[in-house]
């Protein structure tokens, strides 16, 4: 068992993968000889060499294609984009084609690449470096969409991305993997299921609050303090997949504790934030004692430099929706 950030478990799991199958080619900018722009790529080019650790030049259409074609030669190609935001350029070679592969050969074929898209705060770098992008993903049938936070569950679910057989958006949060450390067992190979994936991280009775990436932190930390100020417990869940969503974990948990918030990082306007309200609000009104709360990013683009704090969600404003659902 080792403490690690979450950039290390996810060069672990790349290590582990590449080791277990040469049909598993990653492709991306700046993933060879200097391992990425945030480094979990490092050494796999010098052991794999080339043909195995693609390096490409800035035209993130032209390899999200590229990967389409490796897939379909029987490869399990790993995309990675610098920057979430740039998955916008790749758009069509993902939702129209790789999404669509199963329903179109008719179940008989699909597509088994995994998308790596770093997102959100952190680099102070701007409109286009820093948004929160799950919820563009959020109404393309025929992919999965995976958002782990914690080292451990990085390591794992990036392994069941690469190794199952349909398209993965695989996102995590840049500044919660680069800072937050957590327990790694390198000795535990299993593979963890992309479905029923949800995870009570603390059990509680009064409010159930869902996060995942950096307001996942924010709510354990908010959480302490609501529950020492005010004796009531508070029940954390990390989603972990968004689809296929485990729906009947949330329902359970805010039929049991009938207050419910959801903090993520991405804009309040569109975010999975509102999905999840939604379901929620469907299947478990009856035993709801307030509506749905959520907390998110304001609706504007994400500004330059230490000014993007303003528009991020905090722990403060997490706990003060936990404050006003209790009162």
């Amino acid at each position: 068992m080792s403490e690690m950030i979450g950039l290390n478990a996810l060069k672990l799991a790349l290590q582990e993968l590449f080791a277990s199958d040469e049909k598993i080619i990653a492709v991306g900018e700046d993933i060879g000889a200097h391992g990425g722009a945030w480094m979990y790529f490092q050494g796999l080019y010098s052991k794999y060499g080339r043909d195995r650790v693609i390096q490409m030049p800035i035209a993130e259409n032209g390899y999200s294609g590229f990967a389409n074609g490796l897939a379909y030669g029987g490869y399990r190609p790993i995309v990675e984009y610098m920057f979430a935001d740039f998955a916008a350029i790749g758009f069509d070679s993902i939702v129209n084609m790789a999404a669509k592969a199963r329903f179109q050969a008719n179940g008989n074929l699909s597509l088994p690449i995994t998308y790596i898209l770093p997102e959100g705060a952190g680099s102070r770098s701007g409109t286009q470096h820093s948004q929160c992008v799950e919820g563009w993903f959020a109404n393309i049938p025929g992919i999965k969409l995976v958002i782990p936070t914690t080292p451990a569950d990085l390591r794992g679910f990036l392994k069941a991305s690469v190794l199952d057989n349909d398209p993965v958006i695989f996102i995590f949060s840049r500044l919660a993997a680069s800072r937050n450390k957590g327990p790694v067992n390198e000795n535990d190979s299993s593979i963890p299921s992309l479905t029923n994936a949800a995870k009570v991280v603390t059990e509680g009775a009064d409010v159930t609050l869902i996060a995942w990436h950096r307001c996942l932190y924010y709510a354990l930390e908010a959480a302490k303090e609501v529950q020492a100020e005010t004796g009531k417990t508070i029940e954390i869940i990390d989603p972990r997949v968004l689809i296929p969503l485990d729906l009947e974990k949330l329902n359970n948990s805010a039929r049991k504790t009938g207050r419910v918030l959801i903090a993520h990082e991405a804009p309040e306007r569109g975010g999975w934030g509102s999905i999840i309200s939604g379901l929620i609000s469907e299947n478990a009104f009856g035993s709801l004692k307030k509506p749905v709360v959520r907390v998110g990013a304001k609706n504007m683009c994400v500004p330059f430099g230490a000014t993007e704090e303003f528009m991020f969600p905090q722990k403060a404003d997490i706990k003060n929706a936990l404050v006003k659902l209790l009162s």
